[in-house]
């Protein structure tokens, strides 16, 4: 199944190549950058959170991939490359070991260690915890991780552990040669142990947080904005252009939009259908569709009427879904 998501690019934010991706910015030689390096962005919803391990939508995932960074990142072609990791190894896609940065340090000055992720991973696959991304971390194959999610076996049988501060290693049941990539998930980025036990559930507050990315929390206004500000301690921060970003969720799309025409917003992630002809023709140079590589499904209760009783309602259903999904694949 395709799916497409339309974003809209302001003429400031071209300009800039801004760093709204999980990657630094590469400014083109001939660039001129505008005075004040700040951008707004229109988010599809209000964040359900900013703990990492619990993150599940795309809303998230945009602001914490400019908090946090995990051991690989990606550029703004979907490559992997390094992140808070300068280089892995592996000889049998078993067993992984990474390299970390010497100079990779949190928001507060503190530096960032194979330790902080070793904690970070089991924290997340502790079944007190009940990470929603639970799933997702089953998939990774790391040694023991679904049996310790189950509640099946101890944190201290995961097949992770620091050799020293800097070198991070992985042992998985089955040879998974795509681990690398799995590791820029969100659920398995490093989070900062110290914060989370002074503020507890409030760690993820503004002036409680403490993050390894390019930004760090400034203000949180539910329901209103978002507001980062550039984290001096960030390992790449001499590539970092921007010096603020906003977040504002909207829950409508026309309203994101209009915000956009008005020059409220310099980028949001989605259009209304109807609009989107008249916007590639009128705005070649601010309207971009990008495919997003994702799976929808859908769940059916066959507890209630008409489904739990009456067989020919649901052989219809499935037929129907049957046809839809030939549609789909034949597009």
């Amino acid at each position: 199944m395709k799916h497409h998501i339309s974003w809209k690019v302001s003429l400031l934010t071209a300009m800039v190549s801004a760093a709204f991706s999980v990657s630094a910015a590469v400014v083109p030689e001939n660039a001129r950058l505008a005075e004040v390096q700040k951008l707004v962005r229109g988010n599809d919803a209000e964040v359900a959170t900013l703990d990492p391990a619990n993150a599940e939508g795309l809303p998230e995932m945009h602001v914490l991939r400019d908090l946090f960074e995990g051991l690989v990142i990606q550029d703004k072609d979907g490559n992997v490359i390094p992140g808070v990791a300068k280089s892995w190894s592996t000889e049998d896609n078993k067993t992984f070991t990474f390299y970390l940065r010497e100079d990779a340090k949190w928001s507060n000055g503190d530096p960032v260690t194979a330790h902080d992720f070793v904690y970070s991973i089991k924290r997340a696959a502790d079944p007190s915890f009940a990470s929603a991304n639970g799933w997702y971390l089953k998939l990774t194959k790391i040694k023991n991780i679904q049996s310790i999610i189950d509640g099946k076996a101890s944190l201290d049988s995961l097949g992770v552990r620091a050799l020293d501060n800097h070198t991070l290693q992985y042992e998985l049941e089955n040879q998974v040669p795509y681990f690398v990539a799995m590791t820029a998930h969100s659920s398995m980025m490093p989070v900062h142990k110290e914060a989370l036990a002074e503020y507890v559930d409030k760690w993820t507050r503004p002036g409680n947080m403490v993050s390894n990315g390019a930004f760090t929390l400034e203000n949180w206004v539910i329901n209103e904005r978002i507001e980062l500000i550039r984290n001096q301690q960030y390992w790449d921060n001499d590539n970092t252009v921007l010096n603020q970003v906003t977040y504002i969720p909207f829950e409508s799309q026309t309203a994101a939009m209009n915000r956009f025409a008005t020059g409220e917003v310099d980028i949001t992630s989605d259009v209304p259908t109807a609009m989107a002809p008249k916007l590639k023709k009128e705005q070649p140079e601010s309207y971009t569709v990008v495919p997003l590589l994702c799976t929808y499904y859908y769940a059916f209760n066959t507890t209630k009427a008409p489904l739990m009783i009456r067989v020919f309602a649901r052989r219809c259903l499935i037929r129907s879904c049957g046809m839809l999904l030939q549609t789909v694949l034949l597009r």
